[in-house]
């Protein structure tokens, strides 16, 4: 069993001052003693929620309106059994809240067309688990749920959901991956992108996610606000795949680089004669293979709409 205990430790002795063994142990008695006289409180967690860390308990003070856990004593959570207890000297309305970006920053994520069907594969690797979907036609499917801590979203598993339906069922089982707006004031090591740029971005990134693979890079997040740094790479043929390309798209061009993932410094630097090309869609068009480009205009435009709508609401590039 793994507990996660916090209580009131006996106060430290003045400088200078030491006490004994026994002198400790009644102490601790004393402050046992004074825990025996709250009410013991014990919770049973649902197993619908997907609890990554020790959820906090707070209580609702009514004369002041707001939650609070500063009654909250003895707090223990039992991750094996689901279950979490504490005492308290007041029996007020009881909360049960978590981090909702506890997954944010983004450790990593991938986009590829989907070998199984005419949709696209969308895997993203969070702080505590790791979540794909497949998008196909005007739906998305949750595919796979990795480092689960509880059997939450499994029945979700495989069925047909738009895209908003998508985000309230994850919302709803504590699996955020679909941050607000200002969801970058609340996670440190967000790298937020001019967000006209980044929107401009995730829409070709959709019209080409049937011909190419796209993955986050190391450089974005130091990148600054108008560059989205992310790999790239043909996938139209499967049997031969290419190497990942570092792509930099700013609000004026879309570029390819001529340093790689594995450089050991970081160099903006376009490769020699590079055209010029305002975004991914028109670089593709031009720079991409035939087969690249007929893959493209042969996209579904659900399809495309679908995988933009994901894009937008996991926003890759300014959380990674």
């Amino acid at each position: 069993m793994k507990y996660q205990v916090q209580y009131r430790s006996p106060s430290p002795p003045p400088p200078g001052v030491t006490r004994t063994p026994e002198e400790i142990e009644a102490e601790m008695k004393k402050v046992e003693m004074q825990y025996e006289k709250l009410a013991l409180v014990s919770i049973d967690l649902s197993e619908d929620v997907m609890w990554s860390e020790p959820p906090v308990i707070c209580q609702w003070q009514e004369a002041r309106k707001l939650w609070t856990s500063n009654y909250v004593n003895d707090y223990k959570f039992n991750e094996d059994k689901l279950t979490v207890q504490f005492r308290t000297g007041v029996l007020w309305p009881i909360g049960i809240a978590v981090l909702r970006y506890g997954n944010l920053p983004y450790q990593g994520w991938d986009i590829r067309p989907d070998s199984n069907s005419k949709g696209v594969t969308i895997s993203v690797t969070g702080a505590c688990v790791s979540v794909t979907f497949v998008c196909i036609g005007n739906s998305v499917r949750l595919k796979w749920i990795a480092n689960a801590t509880t059997p939450a979203l499994k029945e979700h598993f495989d069925k047909p959901y738009s895209v908003k339906k998508m985000v309230q069922i994850m919302r709803e089982a504590a699996c955020d991956f679909f941050p607000d707006f200002d969801g970058h004031n609340h996670v440190e090591g967000s790298c937020p992108k001019e967000w006209v740029s980044e929107r401009h971005n995730y829409h070709a990134m959709a019209f080409l996610s049937r011909a190419y693979n796209f993955q986050w890079s190391r450089w974005n997040a130091a990148a600054g606000s108008r560059n989205i740094i992310i790999q790239f790479r043909e996938a139209v043929d499967r049997k031969r795949e290419a190497k990942f390309h570092l792509l930099r798209v700013t609000p004026q061009r879309a570029v390819v680089l001529k340093c790689i993932e594995l450089s050991p410094e970081f160099n903006m630097d376009a490769i020699v004669g590079f055209p010029f090309y305002p975004d991914l869609f028109t670089l593709n068009m031009s720079y991409g293979s035939v087969d690249a480009r007929r893959t493209t205009f042969n996209m579904k435009f659900r399809l495309v709409e679908t995988v933009f709508d994901m894009l937008q609401e996991l926003k890759l590039c300014s959380y990674s």
